[in-house]
């Protein structure tokens, strides 16, 4: 199996206009990485794929290298917010739901 970048690195703001174009471009975008990964099941979390590096990883590794790769960034947005006086989502107070 091998595998690729989708989406270009470099798209230009011109299609990025509301939070909500970005909104749906990541929903879209963890979501045709989470089905294939889903359609393959357990199993075949075991099969090599080809990423462009050599040798093959197995499917299982990548997608925990994604995950890890998300979380850095995840780190950045972190220090982005609290450098600017803000509180990131994962700190903020949780409300109670109303009874």
């Amino acid at each position: 199996m091998s595998i690729g970048p989708r989406y270009g690195d470099d798209s230009p703001r011109s299609e990025w206009v509301t939070k909500g174009d970005v909104e749906a471009f990541v929903e879209k975008c963890v979501k045709d990485g989470a089905d294939p990964l889903a359609a393959k099941g357990e199993s075949g979390l075991n099969e090599s794929v080809d990423d462009g590096s050599s040798p093959a990883i197995r499917l299982g590794d990548l997608a925990y290298q994604v995950i890890e790769h998300s979380a850095e960034h995840y780190g950045q947005l972190v220090v982005y917010y609290r450098i600017n006086d803000m509180v990131p989502p994962e700190s903020r107070q949780k409300q109670e739901p109303a009874p």
